[in-house]
């Protein structure tokens, strides 16, 4: 007997999700283990402490194509994820209609796992004479951007909407009911609190791997032959685009509770405006309106946040002489 293609996929996303909670103990021993590491950015960055004043130009350019090779891969695991969601949501509606949200869950996880993998595997100095920066890095100084701020920016909307969406249900909590002293009305389906919790659930996961992997990225080793401010440029862009991408997830989340939202109110009101329930009716629209709007400023900051120009060789500043001004 064959197995139904909806149960394989909804074992990879188990899968997946174990191996973003190891990932996680993984880059917490790191974390602990880099603590000990005492060069920072700024101070030196010359051949005392092994890192080139100056990136070789060859070396540069391989690891900007290998971050471009990992970015690229990572949205095309993801454009699978998004082609593979609605064979695994039309079977979890079989189990449970907030098991859609696995889904989504799919293609946030398969983007991040491939930075994962990708960050992971950087290949480590060698050969007699090792020149690359051993210096301490923290996740605001490499990953602080606006995609990130985007990512938190739309899980706490999406934690509002939630929320809103568990007071307006009903009991059932998947419809939405009215009643005036003229009229009374029903609309279904809509996010209270199953899909609210589900929603909050999925975002709270991709948080969690989002930021496992920017941690990974501010811990992963030096790449040789490049200067300090190139190899923190080069964090610096795996960190956007990893954030650019993880913020249209999130966003896709937000945009499906409200879409659903604004249906189910639209519905509600379609007496039409001036009757007892035709202020439901605007109020869908408007809500419907915002969800678009989400939907656009997602993609444009997912475009922008990717398609950032590539690194430039930089030269990394050494420290003045004691007793002489900078400037």
């Amino acid at each position: 007997m064959m197995v139904p293609i909806w149960i394989v996929v909804l074992l990879l996303v188990v899968l997946m999700t174990v191996a973003l909670i190891v990932l996680i103990v993984v880059m917490a021993v790191r974390v602990a283990q880099g603590a000990t590491r005492t060069s920072p950015y700024g101070e030196g960055g010359g051949p005392g402490d092994g890192a080139p004043f100056e990136s070789v130009p060859t070396a540069l350019d391989a690891a900007q194509r290998r971050a471009t090779k990992i970015a690229t891969l990572a949205w095309v695991a993801a454009a699978g994820g998004v082609v593979l969601a609605p064979v695994l949501a039309v079977g979890a509606m079989r189990v449970d209609e907030v098991a859609v949200w696995g889904a989504a869950l799919l293609v946030g996880l398969a983007f991040l796992a491939v930075h994962a993998v990708g960050e992971g595997t950087w290949p480590r100095p060698t050969g007699t004479a090792r020149r690359a920066p051993l210096v301490v890095r923290s996740v605001r100084q490499v990953a602080a951007s606006g995609p990130r701020r985007f990512v938190w920016a739309w899980a706490a909307a999406t934690v509002a909407v939630a929320v809103a969406g568990a007071l307006l249900a009903d009991e059932s909590g998947r419809g939405i009911t009215a009643q005036t002293d003229e009229a009374w009305g029903r609309a279904t389906p809509f996010p209270g609190a199953p899909h609210g919790i589900g929603a909050v659930v999925t975002v709270v996961l991709v948080l969690v791997g989002t930021e496992v992997v920017l941690r990974q990225i501010t811990q992963r080793r030096a790449v040789p032959d490049v200067s300090v401010a190139d190899d923190l440029a080069l964090r610096r862009l795996a960190a956007r685009r990893v954030a650019a991408g993880s913020q249209a997830v999130v966003a896709g989340v937000l945009v499906v509770l409200l879409g659903v939202a604004g249906s189910a109110m639209e519905n509600l009101g379609a007496s039409g405006p001036g009757t007892p329930l035709g202020g439901w009716g605007v109020a869908g629209s408007v809500t419907t309106t915002v969800a678009l709007g989400v939907a656009l400023a997602a993609l444009a900051v997912a475009a922008i946040g990717s398609l950032r120009p590539q690194v430039r060789t930089r030269a990394a500043q050494p420290a003045p002489p004691a007793g002489v001004p900078a400037g």
